[in-house]
């Protein structure tokens, strides 16, 4: 492609918005086409917006996502210049393969909605998880915008054409030639053969190929909501009540019918040669396939002749051959299952079987529910449908004591993973506390260096001061010899002043000790040079040189005058002061005489002719003046004395001083010459600190780098944090959910009010804001104290035994069981109270199963006994005795899961080895009501005896009680007397084997050759229980039960040889093996104690049954 991309015509930003730069038309190649993808997602604030205003079902709406759709967008907001060269792609939500933010798309609105919903799924929580599912398949929509399948997809890449994704339509375009084909087919066929490709490289990722062929992710999706759904039916179905097992159906039905009809299979449509990878790898193509040829079964070929011969004088006969692939698509086994598993379902709740596939008769209503347990379990913040579902369901696989230990153990377990993640969470506070150190150690190492930069120019401007300052002293040293008329010789400015080196590099190395002392010589021969003193002249001191010489007639000192400055201080000054005070004395003499009259002479009269003073004040003033005149002279000249001998003392000083400056000049050079020295090293000190410094930083940054890069690191303590969180959570949920059915296995177990009320196992263990790190340990403590309350309430019951005859408490079912194998008896409450009446809380311990039969050597009796149900009276109060209803609170009932066991011998056989050691699991029916229903089954097809041989069968019930008090013993026994006396419950109800009891009279009845044989037997007081002795008893109903003739639909009894006696028919019952059943109503029945006398048909009967109700009343 040219490279053009700046006359392109792309977007910029001008005052917020997008705007289009000019494109020139002239510019285009019309031998190359342009594609522009949208490098941005479009909607984010919509989709922002929508999810604040319309939840997730709002995000997730496929009407909303596609109305977002602007389909022209490029064109009308760019508006290219040549359309037909430029292939551009709509603003929407892009679910495309290879598009720009798909990814994106795909997990926002599929992977996430559907991890979260398999994450139900697998938590039980199955409501929720179908909800989550409908945001991507709902195959309950009623939406109308799609149609076909489509329209029960919800997420956009799954709501379009699926044709494409047919493996016919695959296979038909990668075996058709791309000349062949469409444009958009065309197209197709690339993306899934960049599929193929992906399997090639990536063999192992299925979603490479998913991400070409979005059927996978389909069938995924469909498999996962079938998953749901088989699993809450099952979990509802286990619940085995009429409710739960209806709302399960319609789960069932419901995958039933997004599966459809089950797939046919194809027959081989041809024999295949067996061929080798070394035959086939240079036919392979690009899908890892290969096409042979197959030769059908089926003689194909025999199509009717060609009226004309072939050339070569023959007919040609040509088989049919085929092209297809090597490797057929294999069978997709795990998605077949689920047609086995729903039509497994289906079949067991339209047969009356629970999920075992055991039959059973659902009661129908579910037992009551106590209000009060789901109050409890709602505070307690357990999951209310699974209590009431386990309140009715007998007791677990595993004792009370066993699951407590289980739980401490998962607790101790717990708690080592709250260590484990405060552990991970120290370590990751300490990484984050190390990496913050590390970075402020390097921060403060990146500031000291600046800190150490300014040092060591510092000490390299000290240097440079030095130097300078060595120079000014330099030429103080220069200029005072030249005083002193010197010459500086050797000590010149440019031999004494050695230039620092302007790279540090090139200073003296002063960091090794080895290196240290020639180092520091080469400083001291550069900077520590000696120079040469001056020698003061002896000076001449006034006194012989004697410091006691007195400065001045009044200053006594000791000054160390010299001569001439003793001249000066003790000769001519001191002259000269007095000459001054002389002169200054005459002056005021000749003020004061001016007062003394002058002395006129005349010597005029003398003849002089002359008149003059002669003498007078005036005159010896004057005189006075002039001796004052000649004094202050004298004074000056001591003075200038004075002077002269000053100016050559200090000139004397002056030499001294210049001297003694050329001296300290000196000094002070080499002195200066020290600290230059002392500064060189300070700065190499500057510069090493300097480059210690960075290299620190290096260091550092190392460490950093090092303590980031390192994979026992802050981010593995992250992941180690979240992951532990994640096991530590799941972990304790599992430890309490085990807990909380240790201390409800405990409860069953005991059945003490005072420990059930007691919730020890609470909810709010777990405090998110601290991670639940106490969790474990709050829990233990709890378990700790439900175990002590255990023992505490673990009181000895009374322990007895109760052997139950079938023949005794429901005749007729020892007969179905005889004449099908199969019967099924209940157990009432008034059985037990005819032993101890006055108990409650009956709970089976051990139940064992005797069946007296004649067998023949080594034949086992296997004998199912299956707990249908039980009930236990858990309270000895009540305004009444007898139970009223389903709902009678008094009593709680077990519906659960249906227990059985299986017999090997049938002599006080409970199903288990002999001898078996003692475990963790309850024995069977242990902890089940002792009011209870049982079935029995035997072998009906394959007999291993005679089942008309068995006698009796008899329920060992080994069971638990407590004493309810006098009162309810008083009640028992009332109930027990009323029973008797109105016969209810079937309690009074004798079965008579006529051939087996009456051995005599049957065969005497056998041999009777009359019209109407004769059965004549006598019921004696023997016959019926003892308890009976001293009440009257009366016949309330007579059933037969015969077996006769195959080729006989009824049999006729009578109640005399007479054709006018009265008669009943007894009809045939399919139910009872084809035995002849009946009830006598025409004829009286027989009294209880007394002669019975039938009359029957000759031959008609085989073998004959009575089963007598009775009733007695006191006498």
């Amino acid at each position: 492609m040219p490279d053009r991309g700046r006359n392109l015509g792309f977007h910029e930003r001008e005052d917020g918005r997008l705007g289009a730069s000019a494109a020139r038309e002239d510019l285009f190649d019309s031998d190359f086409t342009y594609t522009f993808e949208n490098f941005f997602h479009p909607f984010v604030g919509e989709l922002i917006e929508r999810l604040n205003k319309g939840s997730v079902a709002g995000l997730l709406d496929p009407e909303y996502q596609e109305k977002l759709a602007a389909p022209k967008f490029f064109e009308n907001f760019y508006a290219p210049a040549a359309p037909g060269l430029v292939t551009s792609f709509p603003k929407d939500i892009d679910v495309r393969p290879g598009g720009p933010y798909s990814n994106y798309n795909w997990e926002l609105l599929f992977h996430v909605p559907l991890s979260i919903a398999v994450h139900l799924s697998n938590n039980q929580r199955f409501a929720e998880a179908q909800r989550w599912f409908h945001y991507i398949f709902d195959p309950t929509s009623t939406d109308t915008s799609a149609k076909g399948p489509a329209r029960y997809w919800k997420f956009l890449a799954f709501r379009g054409d699926a044709a494409t994704q047919n493996i016919t339509k695959v296979v038909t375009l990668l075996s058709t030639p791309d000349g062949k084909l469409s444009p958009d087919d065309k197209t197709t066929k690339d993306i899934l053969l960049e599929g193929y490709g992906s399997i090639r490289r990536f063999p192992f990722e299925p979603h490479h190929v998913a991400a070409t062929r979005t059927t996978a992710y389909q069938y995924h999706v469909v498999m996962k909501y079938l998953d749901n759904l088989i699993a809450w039916g099952d979990s509802l179905f286990r619940a085995d009540t009429a409710e739960a097992v209806t709302e399960a159906t319609q789960r069932y039905l419901l995958a039933s019918n997004i599966l459809g009809p089950r797939p046919q299979p194809l027959p081989a449509q041809g024999d295949r040669p067996a061929r080798s990878f070394l035959q086939l790898r240079d036919q392979l193509q690009v899908i890892g396939n290969v096409l042979v040829e197959l030769e059908s079964q089926f003689p194909f070929n025999l199509a009717p002749a060609p009226r004309s011969p072939a050339p070569g004088g023959s007919q040609a006969s040509h088989d049919w051959i085929a092209r297809a692939p090597y490797f057929c698509v294999p069978r997709n086994q795990r998605m077949l299952a689920y047609w086995d598993r729903v039509a497994d379902r289906l079949f067991k709740v339209r047969n009356c079987m629970n999920l075992d596939g055991v039959v059973r008769q659902l009661a129908l209503f579910e037992p009551a529910i106590d209000p009060g347990l789901l109050v409890k379990a709602a505070a307690a913040g357990l999951d209310t449908g699974a209590v009431a579902a386990g309140a009715a369901n007998p007791a677990g696989p595993v004792r009370g004591g066993t699951l407590l230990q289980l739980a401490r153990g998962l607790c101790d377990e717990v708690r080592a993973l709250g260590n484990a993640l405060l552990t991970a969470l120290e370590k990751q506070d300490a990484e984050a506390i190390t990496l913050l150190r590390q970075g402020q150690e390097l921060k403060i190492h990146q500031r000291a260096q600046d800190v150490r930069y300014l040092a060591w120019r510092q000490a390299q401007a000290a240097t440079d001061a030095l130097v300078r300052s060595r120079q000014i002293s330099l030429e103080r040293y220069h200029y005072y010899l030249r005083m002193l008329g010197l010459d500086p010789g050797t000590a010149s400015s440019d031999h004494m002043v050695v230039p620092r080196p302007a790279r540090p590099d090139d200073q003296p190395k002063l960091t090794s000790e080895k290196e240290f002392d020639d180092a520091y010589g080469q400083l001291v021969a550069q900077f520590d040079r000696p120079l040469p003193l001056q020698l003061y002249p002896q000076l001449k001191l006034a006194g012989g040189n004697s410091p006691t010489i007195s400065a001045g007639t009044s200053s006594p000192g000791r000054l160390n005058l010299t001569v001439n400055e003793d001249k000066e201080l003790n000769e001519h000054l001191p002259a000269a002061r007095d000459l001054n005070l002389v002169s200054s004395i005459l002056d005021t003499v000749a003020s004061v005489v001016t007062m003394i009259p002058d002395i006129d002479v005349d010597l005029h009269f003398w003849g002089l002719g002359l008149h003059s003073k002669v003498f007078g004040g005036v005159k010896l003033s004057e005189v006075s003046k002039i001796a004052a005149g000649i004094i202050r002279t004298k004074a000056t000249w001591e003075q200038e004395q004075a002077g002269m001998a000053a100016r050559t003392a200090s000139y004397e000083r002056r030499a001294d001083d210049w001297m003694l400056q050329s001296n300290l000049a000196a000094q002070e050079l080499m002195h200066l010459g020290r600290q230059i020295l002392g500064s060189v090293i300070a700065e190499q000190a500057a510069h090493r600190e300097y480059l210690n410094t960075r290299a620190q930083i290096a260091d550092v940054s190392e460490i950093n780098t090092l303590i980031k890069g390192k994979y026992t690191g802050q981010e593995l303590y992250g992941w180690m944090q979240g992951e532990l969180t994640r096991i530590y959570f799941d972990y304790y949920r599992f430890a309490l959910d085990v807990a909380r059915k240790a201390e409800l296995t405990l409860k069953r177990e005991l059945m003490q009010p005072e420990f059930d009320a007691v919730q020890f196992v609470r909810g709010d263990y777990w405090t998110t804001g601290r991670k639940g790190l106490l969790a474990a340990d709050s829990l233990a403590l709890d378990l700790r104290r439900l175990e002590v309350a255990h023992h505490e309430n673990h009181r000895r019951e009374f322990e007895l035994t109760r052997h139950v005859s079938v023949n005794q408490l429901d005749p007729l079912a020892l007969v179905r069981l005889r004449q099908t194998g199969t019967c099924e008896i209940t157990i009432p409450e008034s059985l037990f109270d005819l032993d101890c009446p006055g108990h409650y809380l009956r709970r089976l311990r051990r139940v064992s199963v005797s069946i007296p039969a004649v067998t023949g050597p080594y034949t086992s009796v296997n004998c199912t006994l299956s707990l249908l149900r039980s009930s236990v009276r858990t309270v000895a109060t009540g305004a009444d005795y007898p139970r009223h209803e389903d709902t009678d609170e008094r009593f709680r009932d077990y519906s659960g899961t249906i227990q059985a066991i299986v017999t090997s011998t049938a002599q006080d056989d409970d199903g288990m080895f002999a001898n078996s050691s003692p475990d963790d699991r309850p024995l069977p029916f242990e902890g089940a009501g002792a009011i209870s229903t049982w079935r029995l089954e035997l072998p009906s097809e394959f007999r291993q005896f005679d089942y008309d041989t068995i006698a009796d069968v008899v329920l060992n019930l080994r069971y638990t009680a407590r004493e309810g008090g006098q009162v309810l013993r008083h009640q028992a026994t009332g109930h027990l007397r009323q029973l008797i006396e109105q016969v209810e419950d079937g309690c009074a109800a004798r079965l008579f084997a006529m051939r087996l009891e009456f051995p005599s009279e049957w065969a005497r009845f056998a041999a009777d050759a009359g019209d109407r044989p004769r059965l004549a037997v006598t019921l004696r007081k023997e016959h019926y229980p003892y308890w009976s002795a001293g009440r009257a008893l009366e016949t309330t109903s007579v059933m037969l039960l015969a077996r006769g003739p195959a080729d006989t639909d009824a049999i006729k009894v009578f109640a005399g040889p007479e054709e006018s006696a009265p008669s009943d028919t007894l009809s045939r019952d399919d139910a009872l093996g084809g035995l002849f059943t009946g009830r006598l109503v025409n004829i009286t029945p027989p009294p209880a104690v007394g002669e019975t006398v039938l009359h029957f048909d000759p031959g008609a009967v085989t073998d004959l049954w009575m089963i007598l109700t009775w009733k007695g009343k006191s006498t």
